[in-house]
């Protein structure tokens, strides 16, 4: 064999021996390839590279897993509670109810409603299911204005049940109870302060309007009185009130209150009883003169207040005679507010009022704020109340210059009867409507009898059906819009 031939059989077995050894290597890869990287875990001692085949793990629950099921209350609290007048030694019990209210009562408080002028036990009615007291309301009579004009009314308050009772119809049967005492009492009207307006609207009752409450801060208060221009007239001086000036005091009330819908006809022993309970920290008065000891203002005249609860401006009101005073005392308020370091000051009045411009300034000042007290009411007696306000009827028709007969008739499923207007004269006859008329809803002929329904807004909203055109333009004569103010004093808890 030649050295040719040795070469070539030692390079052919090369070439096999090459190819043996790529078909290991491809064989390595292969074996190495079904042991891929099945995870990656980074712990504290660093990165650990398992290459056991990926599996899917079970979840590890340290708990018993308990199905969730919908909440349904005891069989007990479903049944229909019982309302009846509280008993003298249920007051502890109430408390502790009302304690889940978002302002509760004070112990002192709740015995001081006992000396209430017009306090009579039957008007506080409690809820008894399984003789557990889980329900209270509180129906107090009053007398409120209307354009000046009172009328007999009564409102209910602290309505409360029992939260784990809630949702079985506890609170509905608790203002059906108080309905009930509210007409035994002879109220023609009934008011509530409330933040859960849609539950009583359900009920019958009518959505007049809400609490105005204004939150802001005391410099920037001041700085915005001061742009303002000043007020043009005699200068005053501020102090803290006496005793002896509550007359005065309930003077400048009256005659701001005749311009609202909704205030309270406060009688001087009603108003005494309302300073008694000390629901309030401060009370300024603005007056006029030679500030002395005087008992008739005889040397110093009063012409404005302010009622103040903590950061809370409860009510601020000013003589008409002296327009643009209630700047004057708020900014005194203010500046007060500042040296006793509060960053916040409340403005509760009515919802018209322009000072809650100056409290907060800009496209949010006195905007309707979700979850706020709205006030509702109930009309119970139509016709005692309508003819009440004949007086204002006359009044009215005689300011829109109508001198020829006026006969607006009005049905609803309450009332059925016509205004007509004569002679300098108004009578109020039920069971004809007339020619011109309108039919509406019992929650629209209160909101339209107590001044707080446009007539014209509600036919073009479908609320109200009129016969007439006529009719329309009467009604929004004898009914205009009025604003509405429902004084917080009265009902703020002490």
């Amino acid at each position: 064999m030649g050295r040719r031939d040795r070469s070539a059989r030692h390079s052919t077995a090369r070439v096999v021996r090459a190819a043996k050894g790529s078909s290991k290597a491809a064989k390595r890869l292969e074996k190495s390839a079904s042991k891929a990287v099945a995870t990656i875990e980074i712990r504290p001692a660093g990165t650990v590279v398992s290459r056991r085949p990926a599996a899917k793990r079970v979840a590890i629950r340290h708990l018993p897993e308990h199905p969730i099921l919908p909440l349904k209350p005891p069989a007990w609290m479903l049944e229909e509670c019982h309302v009846a007048p509280a008993r003298a030694g249920d007051q502890s019990e109430i408390l502790q109810l009302l304690s889940g209210l978002p302002t509760p009562p004070s112990k002192g408080e709740f015995h001081a409603a006992v000396d209430h002028p017009e306090h009579d036990a039957a008007n506080r009615l409690v809820a008894r299911l399984a003789g557990r007291i889980v329900g209270h309301i509180e129906v107090m009579p009053r007398t409120v204005l209307l354009d000046a004009v009172p009328l007999t009314a009564a409102a209910i308050d602290r309505v409360a049940v029992l939260p784990e009772c809630r949702g079985a119809g506890h609170g509905q049967r608790l203002v059906r109870a108080a309905e009930d005492r509210m007409r035994q009492i002879g109220a023609w009207v009934g008011l509530s302060r409330t933040r859960i307006a849609p539950s009583f609207h359900e009920l019958g009752w009518t959505v007049l309007g809400r609490d105005g409450v204004t939150p802001g801060r005391p410099t920037d208060i001041l700085a915005r009185l001061l742009e303002s221009p000043p007020r043009v007239g005699e200068p005053v001086t501020m102090r803290q009130w006496r005793h002896v000036e509550l007359p005065a005091i309930l003077r400048i009330y009256r005659q701001n209150a005749s311009r609202f819908i909704g205030p309270l006809d406060r009688s001087e022993a009603y108003s005494r009883w309302l300073i008694s309970r000390g629901a309030f920290d401060s009370l300024i008065v603005a007056l006029v003169g030679q500030d002395r000891y005087d008992l008739h203002e005889t040397t110093a005249r009063i012409v404005g207040y302010c009622i103040q609860s903590g950061n809370r401006v409860l009510e601020l009101m000013a003589d008409p005679e002296f327009p643009g005073l209630e700047r004057e005392i708020l900014a005194r308020v203010c500046a007060e507010a500042v040296e006793n370091d509060r960053q916040e000051i409340i403005f509760e009045s009515a919802a018209a009022d322009p000072l809650h411009a100056a409290v907060m300034d800009g496209d949010h000042a006195n905007a309707a704020q979700p979850g706020e007290r709205m006030i509702v009411a109930k009309l119970f007696r139509p016709l005692e109340t309508l003819e009440a306000l004949v007086p204002l009827f006359v009044k009215r028709v005689a300011e829109a210059g109508i001198r020829e007969t006026v006969e607006l008739g009005l049905e609803a499923p309450n009332f059925r009867g016509s205004i007509i207007v004569a002679d300098a004269k108004a009578t109020v006859q039920a069971g004809r409507v007339g020619r011109s008329y309108l039919r509406l809803s019992g929650d629209e002929l209160a909101g339209l009898v107590l001044g707080q329904c446009d007539p014209q807004e509600a036919v073009a909203a479908g609320r109200i059906e009129p016969s007439t055109q006529v009719a329309v333009k009467l009604a929004a004569q004898l009914f205009p819009r009025t604003p509405l103010w429902c004084p917080i004093w009265d009902d703020v808890p002490a």
